[in-house]
């Protein structure tokens, strides 16, 4: 079985290349053993760092920004990248979602 675990920080607008990093700084300080590391053609390790899609629901257009982890993060993890997201983007209508095993 496969189970994906990310991080999705989910806007209604694009966002600067530079609150993406931000938004990245604020995941890999909270769990920073949590994040997906890969290995390069020539076996070095590299981080993955963020995935940036679109999709659309009844209210418009969504901007997903996603990180794979190693592992799920537990809620109190999440609650703190939540707040920390919140504290950094306070102009910004966002949702914030982690993967669950149920």
């Amino acid at each position: 079985m496969f189970i994906k675990h990310f991080v999705r920080f989910n806007t209604r607008e694009q966002l600067k290349d530079s609150m993406v990093i931000e938004y990245y700084d604020v995941v890999q300080s909270v769990i920073p053993t949590k994040l997906i590391t890969g290995l390069s053609s020539d076996g070095d390790k590299v981080s993955v760092d963020v995935l940036i899609y679109n999709d659309s629901d009844s209210e418009g257009e969504l901007f997903i920004h996603e990180i794979i982890l190693e592992e799920d993060i537990d809620p109190e993890e999440g609650d703190k990248i939540s707040e920390e997201l919140t504290d950094l983007f306070p102009e910004t209508q966002f949702t914030f979602e982690a993967s669950i095993i149920v």
